[in-house]
């Protein structure tokens, strides 16, 4: 049974980005309750969450602590993921968002395309086998790299937030005069029904509202949230 291992020794970027994802969850969560709308939370437990960033076109699996915070008004716990990190997802934030807007906002780009860098797979770091495994198993783990059906995926999780970030897509129209949004055009060569459009449009209206909050008013980006 295939299963995720850190390597003993990780590449100084992943050590850095597991220290930075560690360190964001330590800290006090600046949000509210979601129960009784308190602001004071204190430390309540830790968990193991496994992530995997990409670094140099290979995907480095790391292991990092996430925090509980637990309200001390009413005794509602949340975990305080960090901004790298995104909801259900091991891949981070950055990975997902570059891949899925190249995708949506680049006509000749297919998903076979944007799983590459440079021309090259993107493969996992080491074989992910364990001893049970047969010689088979583990030398098609040693060559498992990322797949086109994971961008797939990540594209219909960015616009299933929709409704959820109206406000910064609003905010986005009148930072910019709508004019980058109503821009977006999706290549027909992406889709095969009227829903699948609508899909890859609002996940490119969605990432772009974003990137322009984000240059131009960041201060009220962290107001409104933090990105899918």
């Amino acid at each position: 049974m295939a299963r995720l291992r850190e390597p003993d020794q990780l590449p100084a970027e992943a050590e850095r980005t597991k220290a930075r994802i560690e360190n964001d969850s330590a800290r006090r969560p600046v949000t509210q309750c979601r129960k009784c709308a308190g602001c004071c939370f204190q430390r309540h437990e830790k968990r193991l969450r496994w992530f995997l960033p990409v670094i140099e076109r290979i995907v480095r699996p790391i292991r990092c602590w996430l925090y509980r915070w637990q309200c001390v008004n009413c005794g509602t716990t949340l975990t305080h993921l960090p901004a790298l990190c995104v909801p259900f997802k091991r891949y981070l934030r950055g990975e997902i968002e570059t891949r899925a807007q190249a995708y949506v906002e680049t006509d000749p780009t297919s998903y076979r395309q944007v799983v590459r860098e440079r021309g090259a797979v993107v493969v996992y770091d080491d074989p992910i086998a364990d001893g049970a495994s047969t010689e088979e198993e583990k030398e098609a783990e040693a060559m498992r790299a990322l797949a086109p059906s994971t961008p797939h995926r990540w594209i219909g999780a960015i616009a299933a937030c929709r409704e959820r970030w109206q406000p910064a897509v609003r905010l986005a129209r009148q930072l910019e005069q709508e004019a980058r949004l109503s821009s977006i055009m999706i290549a027909a060569a992406k889709y095969r029904s009227q829903a699948r459009k609508r899909l890859l449009e609002a996940c490119a209206v969605l990432l772009r509202a974003l990137n322009i909050v984000t240059v131009r008013n960041p201060t009220q980006l962290a107001t409104l949230g933090s990105s899918p």
